[in-house]
């Protein structure tokens, strides 16, 4: 079987820019550990001849090619992060080929922010492809998509490995800072929580995270040094967000730092020793696993990573605080546990666990399985 998956190209597209692109390249790397699986081509929906920047050697592996060689290359195509035109799936479905929907994104958010903030969005034909799948933190919405594409929904395995983690601490400890938990780091007075929500959308807003470390500062004003509040630069002409600054404990106190974008491992390096973190229906988020690889303290409301870092439930910032508090507090002396419990949880993301890989291989198979059945039928 030989299969291409959508990925998209430009100055713009990198590793980091969000998490799908890392989500492609682990997909592929799991589809190489089948056995069946002959070859993995990315199907460049973009407008660049080169791989995403920031990609890895592993990652330049992979045969980029366009569209119209792709149908001549591959059994199997599938949508994951770029658009294909619906034509050319018509043309691989004429030549027998199969065609299936992988979403990443939150597919409740992609259909309603486009209208209601005047964002670029699309929506293509919706019956497309034989099967969608999912990971499961959007299962919530599989009615929905089964509504609208008129096809089977499945969930997969999410993925994650430490790989471009690893890559962007490399270019970091060349006599800089240095990535990872250390014990003694976390003391009264010397907590510097960070907040790497994007702010782009509200499941992924850092206000929750910010009123979490604003309530531990207006009840222990001595208890943490500052707070990193990521992606907010843009934010800071907005009177209502530098309105809810201004009256924030943290802010007052002199101790908030609203910056741009940077690099999970740049940022703990120089100093921020927890991570806290909040979601609207998006549970699964790399920033957890970034934190969790390095033994952080990682304050969290997502259910599915409940039995990591510090979790609290939904929006309950009091709980939150809380949580924030007993990280300060009791991290260290919890700290091997907490990262044995952590390596248990990244270690089931790996695109090489046989769960994961075996999963991924009944899904192809019964595709096609069921498609040479309906033919003999």
């Amino acid at each position: 079987m030989r299969i291409g998956i959508s990925i998209m190209t430009g100055n713009k597209q990198h590793v980091w820019n969000n998490g799908l692109v890392q989500n492609i390249y682990h997909f592929a790397a799991l589809l190489r550990k089948i056995p069946f699986v002959e070859q993995v081509y990315l199907i460049n929906c973009g407008d660049q001849d080169c791989h995403p920047n920031g990609s890895d050697d592993e990652a330049k592996s992979l045969p980029l090619v366009r569209a119209a060689e792709a149908l001549d290359l591959i059994d199997v195509g599938i949508e994951m992060g770029g658009a294909v035109d619906v034509e050319w799936i018509r043309r691989l479905r004429f030549q027998g080929g199969k065609f299936i929907l992988h979403l990443c994104g939150q597919p409740y958010v992609s259909l309603i922010e486009p209208t209601i903030f005047g964002r670029q969005g699309f929506f293509i034909e919706a019956q497309r492809a034989e099967e969608i799948w999912l990971l499961a933190k959007d299962m919530i919405f599989a009615p929905m998509l089964r509504t609208i594409h008129r096809c089977p929904v499945y969930e997969v395995p999410y993925l994650w490995a430490p790989r471009f983690l690893e890559q962007t601490i490399e270019t970091a400890e060349d006599g800089g800072p240095r990535y990872g938990y250390r014990r003694g780091s976390l003391k009264r007075g010397t907590a510097r929580p960070a907040i790497f929500e994007p702010n782009l959308s509200p499941i992924k807003m850092g206000l929750i995270p910010y009123m979490i470390c604003d309530a531990v500062e207006r009840r222990s004003p001595g208890m943490l040094e500052d707070v990193t509040y990521l992606n907010g630069d843009g934010m800071m002409t907005h009177p209502t967000f530098v309105h809810f600054m201004r009256n924030s404990a943290v802010y007052q106190a002199g101790k908030a730092r609203i910056t741009g974008r940077d690099y999970f491992a740049h940022v703990m390096g120089r100093g921020s020793n927890i991570v806290v973190s909040h979601q609207i229906n998006c549970p699964q988020n790399y920033v957890y696993l970034d934190a969790l690889h390095g033994s952080y303290p990682l304050i969290h409301n997502s259910p599915l990573f409940k039995e990591a870092g510090y979790y609290y439930e939904a929006s309950d910032v009091t709980a939150g605080a809380q949580a924030l508090r007993q990280a300060i507090e009791t991290h260290d002396d919890d700290l091997d546990a907490y990262s044995e419990r952590a390596k248990g949880v990244v270690d089931a993301l790996s695109p090489s666990a046989r769960l994961n890989v075996d999963h991924y291989a009944r899904r192809l198979v019964a595709l096609t399985s069921a498609s040479a059945t309906r033919r003999s039928a």
